[in-house]
């Protein structure tokens, strides 16, 4: 079966908790970019199939802002809730 369009899969949840996971799964070794544990380029690469959607409004988060959370959750600067 092929798809004339790539396929998109929608995390809707909490965003910041979908970083940890995320997050987890690299330190872990189990998810890696290329055979390396690179947490931004694998961000990156899993946004172009993954749309992460705010429960708060309903909208796609951006790469960036995923990124943002990303070093700002190794660096021990933000909480889930």
């Amino acid at each position: 079966m092929s798809h004339l369009t790539p396929v998109i899969i929608e995390y809707r949840g909490n965003p910041k908790q979908y970083v940890s996971v995320v997050l987890d799964t690299i330190n872990l070794g189990r998810l890696t970019y290329d055979g390396v544990a690179n947490c931004e380029q694998t961000f990156r690469a899993l946004a172009s199939v993954v749309d992460v959607i705010s429960p708060k409004n309903g909208k796609t988060l951006s790469v960036e802002t995923l990124v943002s959370y990303e070093k700002k959750k190794r660096a021990g600067e933000f909480e889930e809730k």
